[in-house]
C-alpha cells in the first residue's frame, strides 16, 4: 500500500520524468549508481540530477553498499526509496497544505482591507486592516482617513480634498473565490476517481494514507535498504561489464574458467 501511495504522489505533484524514476524504484527496489545510465538508457548526469531532487525532497535515499563481489566498489551508492519515511513525509506534507489552504480561506473570509486612492497610485502605503483603518475619522463625514497622508499634508499649504485620501473598502470576494477553488481542486486531486459506473479506477491519496496508518498488531513499514533487500536475493542484478572493478572481477572469472553469464541482464 506504501507504494501505491508513492506512485500515486508522483504522479499528481511531479513530472514525468520523476514518475518515471519513482516506477522504476518501486519496481527494481534499487538503482546502482554505476549501472543505471545503460539500464535505463538515459544520461548518468540527467539521472542525478533527478535523484539528487527527490532526495531533497525527501522521497528518495541513497546507501553505500560494499559491491566488490558484483563488480562494484567497496562503496557503491545505492538508491532507494526508504517507504516508511516517505510516507510520513507524504502525509506532514499534506497536513500542511490543508493547513495553509484553510487558512488562506479563513483570511479571506474574515479581514477587511480598507485602501488609500493613493496606495494604487504609490503616492502612499495606505493599506490598512479593519482595526487600524479606524485610527483616524473623518468628523464630518464619520469616514476613514489614511492616516499616512493625513500626517503629510498636515502642514501642507495646499492640501488635496480629503476625499484624495479617505479610505476605501477593498472588495475581496476574487481573493475568497480563490481560496475556495484552491481547496476545492486540492479536494479533487487528492480524493478517489471513479467512471460513470461508480467503479474506481483512480485511488485517491485521502483512501491510501488512511489505509497505510500504523495499524496496532501490524507490521511496520519498511524503510527498504538496499543493503538487506540484497542479502534476500531481492532487486535487480548488476549489468555486465559496468562498475569500478568490473575489469577485474572479469578477469578473476576468466582465470577459474568461470563465464559471466550470471552478471548480466537487466531489471530482474
Amino acid at each position: 500500500m506504501a507504494e501505491a501511495l508513492i506512485s500515486t504522489v508522483a504522479r499528481a505533484f511531479y513530472d514525468d520524468d520523476v514518475v518515471c524514476l519513482i516506477d522504476v524504484l518501486l519496481r527494481d527496489k534499487y538503482l546502482r549508481d554505476d549501472d543505471m545510465a545503460p539500464r535505463l538508457s538515459l544520461p548518468a548526469r540527467q539521472l542525478r540530477k533527478t535523484l539528487q531532487f527527490l532526495e531533497e525532497e525527501q522521497l528518495v535515499k541513497h546507501e553505500l553498499v560494499d559491491d566488490l563481489n558484483m563488480g562494484g566498489s567497496q562503496n557503491t551508492k545505492f538508491w532507494y526509496i526508504d517507504y516508511n519515511h516517505a510516507v510520513h513525509v507524504i502525509r506532514l506534507r499534506i497536513h500542511l497544505l490543508q493547513k495553509k489552504l484553510q487558512a488562506a480561506e479563513l483570511r479571506a473570509r474574515s479581514s477587511s482591507l480598507y485602501l488609500c486612492p493613493g496606495y494604487n497610485s504609490k503616492i502612499c502605503n495606505g493599506r490598512y486592516n479593519e482595526t487600524d483603518a479606524q485610527q483616524i475619522v473623518d468628523p464630518e463625514t464619520g469616514l476613514f482617513l489614511c492616516r499616512e497622508c493625513v500626517r503629510a499634508y498636515a502642514n501642507h499649504p495646499n492640501p488635496p480634498d480629503r476625499k484624495e485620501y479617505t479610505l476605501k473598502l477593498l472588495d475581496n470576494q476574487k481573493e475568497l473565490k480563490s481560496a475556495m477553488d484552491n481547496m476545492r481542486r486540492v479536494r479533487v486531486q487528492l480524493s478517489s476517481k471513479v467512471d460513470t459506473q461508480s467503479q474506481p479506477y483512480r485511488q485517491g491519496i485521502f483512501d491510501l494514507l488512511q489505509k497505510v496508518k500504523s495499524i496496532k498488531g501490524s507490521e511496520p513499514i519498511t524503510s527498504n535498504l538496499p543493503s538487506e533487500n540484497i542479502s534476500m536475493g531481492i532487486g535487480s542484478t548488476r549489468i555486465a561489464g559496468t562498475g569500478r572493478t568490473a575489469g577485474i572481477r572479469e578477469k578473476k572469472l576468466q582465470a577459474l574458467g568461470i563465464s559471466n553469464i550470471e552478471g548480466g541482464g537487466g531489471a530482474g
